[in-house]
């Protein structure tokens, strides 16, 4: 029985009212489920105008401390931050539901072709960045996932030729089996381990955007990961260098610099694309971003396409993106940087810089000792905020490394904005989570655009 259909006879319930629950919620309504159970721990959320549609349209609500109590036996979508493998889920599937995701729901309808993206890094760049190659090829595309906006609306528009794709986090891959055309694993580091039981397990869900039939695409320089592809048949690796005499191995695809020039290596030889100053984008790591996209889009994309979108794609927001600030000051915003392994990655791609650094919010249980290195090579200066702050401070000082603790964002932020003269940067990297003052890192992103842009105009 699909979905929808247990829905209709036996029940539907959406856990979590963030933009994905919303998004199922209305899509079930939509879809003709007039029995539609809204759970959430948090009663605030039932205030959301979105949620108060959804009520107005028939939904029930079961919050707080009770919000998992009843279960339908037909249909339970759970919010990708909430575990599957609650007993309140386990107790649901015994009786008979299926217990899903958003995306899990979307795939379900969808005919397009697929490909997908994870990764602890670069998920967002690479994703939006192959919707541009094939939106710019003329290809009927769509991106989601944990991108941002839900693709359940456009489900009507889908066909057999149109394309999806989606970026797909470790806490969608846990109960999530998708059979990608093509999947990129681009990176996996620690990450979220307040969440997950372990690095075993978040790697395991990682593995999981691999279907039976997917043509895998790995990074080269990472043995574990390349030990993924000697699995697969037709596998494409990426890598900043070309791949020596016998390396490669029969039947898989490098895509990799030559000469200055992005290349492709496969048994019918090399095919030299176009050249890597054709992106705008900055680091090593964009590099390998870029690297990544070309391989999950050479042959369905024609190289036009892909080097006209390669030239003109300027990234992602709040990924070391520039911002407004005061006169002289170079403001950059890479609020997307949640791990301390993204900002020691931005610091990498920034080092000449010397910035005064913005650290801080909520940690995930990481350790921030990588930090230590890249903050004294680019000479920063560092200022700490958040819940993270004294924790950040004891790693920092245990090194020598000096830094001021200005706990409210504001301040911190207004604090770095004043004794940044011309000619420094201000860096929006915090290494933690934005969930102790912010709905998400977006949100912080332009709470700093905005005090920056404030201080411009003083």
């Amino acid at each position: 029985m699909d979905p929808v259909t247990s829905a209709k006879t036996r029940g539907a319930a959406v856990l979590g009212l963030g933009v994905s629950g919303v998004a199922a919620a209305t899509f079930l309504l939509s879809s003709g489920v007039t029995s539609l159970l809204l759970c959430d721990k948090d009663p605030e959320k039932a205030r959301k105008p979105a949620v108060l549609d959804l009520i107005s349209r028939g939904a029930k609500t079961q919050l707080g401390a009770d919000w998992l109590r009843v279960l339908p036996a037909g249909l339970v979508v759970r919010s990708p931050g909430i575990r599957p493998d609650l007993s309140e889920l386990d107790r649901a599937k015994r009786s008979g539901a299926t217990v899903l995701g958003e995306v899990g729901l979307f795939l379900s309808y969808s005919p397009a072709r697929l490909l997908g993206v994870t990764g602890s890094s670069g998920k967002s760049t690479v994703t939006s960045l192959v919707a541009a190659i094939l939106q710019t090829a003329g290809l009927d595309t769509y991106a989601g996932g944990n991108l941002g906006a839900s693709l359940l609306p456009a489900l009507p528009r889908l066909t057999k030729d149109s394309f999806t794709v989606l970026e797909l986090s470790s806490f969608q891959l846990t109960d999530l089996s998708p059979d990608p055309e093509r999947a990129a694993i681009l990176n996996i580091s620690e990450n979220h381990l307040n969440w997950h039981t372990g690095m075993e397990e978040y790697r395991a869900a990682k593995e999981r955007i691999l279907g039976q039939n997917t043509v895998g695409v790995f990074p080269a320089f990472d043995p574990s990961l390349r030990a993924l592809a000697a699995g697969r048949r037709g596998s494409r690796l990426f890598s900043l260098s070309a791949p020596h005499t016998g390396e490669r191995r029969p039947g898989d695809v490098w895509v990799a610099p030559d000469g200055g020039i992005v290349s492709v290596f496969s048994d019918e030889g090399v095919r030299r694309l176009f050249p890597v100053e054709r992106s705008r984008l900055i680091g090593k790591h964009n590099l390998l971003n870029l690297l990544a996209a070309v391989a999950l889009t050479d042959g369905i994309a024609p190289v036009e396409a892909i080097e006209e979108a390669v030239s003109t794609f300027r990234g992602v927001p709040h990924r070391i993106e520039c911002v407004q600030g005061p006169d002289g000051v170079r403001c950059i915003d890479s609020s997307i940087d949640t791990s301390p392994e993204r900002t020691k990655t931005t610091l990498e791609a920034l080092s000449a810089l010397s910035p005064i650094l913005l650290l801080g919010g909520a940690g995930k249980g990481l350790s921030y000792r990588p930090l230590c290195a890249p903050v004294r090579a680019c000479r920063a200066r560092v200022i700490l905020f958040g819940a993270a702050a004294r924790e950040l401070a004891e790693t920092f000082g245990s090194d020598g490394i000096g830094c001021q603790i200005v706990p409210e964002f504001d301040e911190a932020v207004n604090a770095a904005l004043k004794i940044a003269r011309p000619g420094d940067t201000v860096l929006l990297s915090p290494a933690c989570t934005s969930y102790d003052a912010f709905q998400n890192f977006a949100e912080r992103g332009d709470r700093f655009r905005a005090l920056c842009r404030a201080a411009k105009e003083e």
